[in-house]
């Protein structure tokens, strides 16, 4: 049977008035008044600027009654409204102006999934659009969305070598890109926009694409380009190596990469606790051992190269000669890079010069989002497959007052319709501008 998850939006100058919403609704639904109209209702009247914002999300209609009954239970306790919050699965809540600046940001290779994304290309406006887009640009049979969506209707548990043809670097780079594009569609068709952006490796191009200082037809071109050249990368030795996240601090890693003279790099810094080495592939084997070993927790990423290292050499020139050829613009925004951590510069000449020798360096994720947040960044929305930037930024951000959430929250465990209401729900909880009448109520597949 379909379904589909709706909204419902309060808010009130006191935390008497919410209540009272709230507790109103609850009366209209035991009443048996629909509650798409009563969600459009709310949704019409609500104002980010209100002092106080509690908003919900639920399948409907089985799901609001219980989900009503925890936000008044939620309200009714002695501080409800001591900061922004989400308060359970579905429940958000939010008082006073936001904090400071918001900033999107976008996931690099390693984050893709099979289904990632089901149902939301019905959600966006521009979807039909962005999809033909990528697939003039991928060029391939089987076609990318194939390999994003490997069945039609329900998704199912994907098989093995499903997963595995969408690690390739040369499919999942730009099935990553052409997700992210749709996300953000549908975040600025419901009036949500950044001050700032960044990406993480794969994910500064869109990012890029994002802040306008490339096109979409440029970006979805550069998102194919990049991951053919990367994945013939190494084929000359017959190693393109792969990637290994250790759990420990950078300077820990460079002992351990010293210390055992190991042939590898530490191509990202991405938290204080967080580093990713690359190179060849018994090397990664090794420093997996030297981790097991000294009680460090390690994992090899879903990547089929080594990126940010020596194996990946092959693509550099040619990536970057195919980033001189394309137009930048001044853009919209603030875009910060993996190699500087600071904005990319305003000049198209150096902004093309800063990207085009974005594989060769390594990535420096954790002064990036320091510097975002020196800048008055408090907020940031990771668009694209699963939070693992989210995860990041909590980590770097640790004790300082912040927000980081993901328009893909569940990576795949709840439909993403649902996952994008709850991202879109906690923004306007912030105090955001979101505009929520145009809400489509958007359909979940259930089997």
């Amino acid at each position: 049977m379909n379904s589909q998850v709706e909204i419902l939006a309060f808010c009130a100058d006191r935390i008497s008035g919410l209540r009272t919403a709230l507790e109103s609704a609850a009366v209209d639904i035991t009443k048996g008044t629909d509650i798409s109209v009563l969600s459009k209702i709310t949704r019409s009247e609500f104002d980010s600027n209100a002092c106080f914002r509690l908003l919900t999300t639920a399948g409907y209609p089985a799901g609001f009654p219980d989900i009503l009954d925890k936000a008044l239970h939620f309200l009714k306790n002695p501080n409800p409204h001591q900061e922004n919050r989400q308060t359970a699965n579905g429940i958000f809540f939010g008082q006073s102006a936001p904090d400071g600046k918001l900033a999107f940001m976008f996931p690099g290779q390693g984050s893709q999934y099979p289904y990632m994304g089901f149902g939301l290309e019905n959600v966006s406006d521009e979807a039909k659009k962005i999809i033909k887009t990528a697939e003039q640009a991928f060029s391939c049979t089987p076609c990318l969305m194939s390999r994003i969506h490997p069945q039609a209707g329900v998704p199912a548990k994907p098989s093995n070598e499903e997963t595995a043809a969408l690690q390739q670097t040369d499919v999942a780079q730009p099935a990553i890109g052409a997700l992210s594009l749709i996300m953000l569609d549908i975040l600025k068709k419901y009036g949500i926009s950044a001050d700032a952006a960044c990406g993480h490796s794969f994910g500064e191009l869109t990012a890029l694409c994002a802040a306008q200082r490339i096109r979409e037809e440029e970006f979805m071109w550069l998102a194919v380009k990049r991951g053919k050249l990367m994945a013939a990368a190494g084929e000359k030795s017959g190693d393109s190596g792969g990637m290994l996240a250790i759990k420990a601090p950078a300077e820990t890693i460079e002992n351990m990469i010293q210390e055992n003279r190991a042939d590898l790099v530490l191509a990202n810094k991405n938290s204080p606790n967080q580093g990713v080495v690359s190179g060849p592939l018994d090397e990664i084997e090794k420093m997996r051992k030297i981790c097991r070993k000294n009680r460090i927790i390690s994992a090899r990423l879903p990547v089929s190269a080594a990126f940010h290292s020596r194996l990946v050499m092959d693509a550099a020139e040619p990536f970057k000669k195919a980033v001189m050829g394309i137009p930048f613009y001044p853009g919209k925004i603030p875009v910060y890079s993996n190699t500087t951590a600071l904005p990319y510069p305003g000049d198209t000449d150096a902004a093309r010069l800063l990207l085009g020798d974005h594989l060769v360096w390594p990535v420096n994720f954790t002064d990036e989002i320091t510097n975002m947040y020196k800048a008055g960044v408090r907020t940031f929305i990771e668009i694209g497959p699963k939070a693992v930037l989210t995860g990041l930024v909590k980590s770097i951000l640790s004790g300082l007052p912040h927000e980081a959430f993901s328009v893909d929250a569940s990576g795949g465990r709840r439909p993403a319709p649902l996952d994008l209401a709850g991202a879109i729900c906690k923004t306007a909880a912030l105090g955001y501008k979101v505009d929520l009448k145009n809400w489509a109520g958007a359909f979940l597949p259930f089997s």
